[in-house]
């Protein structure tokens, strides 16, 4: 039996964790509550998007945890978040440490994220409003969770949150 795994958001880092998890062989469905996955990647970096730099230090990041922060760096670096997009066949340019894509276009990587999502099998469900995330026991005694999405209930293995922030006032 596949694990089922919800992610709840559906911008860079929700793609990008549904796409590993599928690649993991789990069935992924992602949840966005915009009308479409990533609308935001494509105001990233003035339309360029800036996938990552080369100066990632743990002062730099706004967090009362600083040393999980440096744990996670540690773990997913620079290195690893340029692998990620060259397996995703986006070829990758350095400008003054930071790191775009070679067409230096937005466009570019929400279209390759959309197609790996797509060309994977990930469920994509939009215009949606998940309302509820808790855990339950399912028939067989196993844990699992319950997402509520628009007043239905969905079960799922694990659910990832990556419902990100609001990029501007409005």
């Amino acid at each position: 039996m596949k694990k089922t795994i919800a992610v709840i958001g559906g911008g860079a880092a929700g793609m990008m964790a549904a796409i590993v998890s599928a690649r993991e062989g789990a069935e992924v469905t992602i949840y966005e509550h915009t009308d479409r996955l990533g609308k935001k990647i494509l105001s990233t970096g003035n339309g360029k998007c800036n996938l990552t730099n080369y100066d990632m230090l743990p002062e730099y990041y706004n967090s009362s945890n600083p040393a999980l922060v440096e744990q996670c760096l540690k773990i997913f670096g620079v290195q690893e978040s340029l692998d990620f997009f060259d397996s995703l066949g986006l070829w990758t340019k350095e400008k003054n440490g930071y790191v775009y894509p070679l067409a230096e276009q937005a466009a570019v990587v929400l279209d390759v994220f959309r197609y790996t999502v797509e060309a994977l099998g990930i469920k994509v469900e939009t215009g949606v409003q998940v309302s509820k995330v808790y855990p339950v026991a399912n028939t067989n005694g196993n844990a699992c969770v319950c997402v509520e999405v628009n007043g239905k209930k969905q079960f799922f293995h694990s659910v990832i949150l990556a419902c990100g922030s609001k990029a501007a006032p409005k």
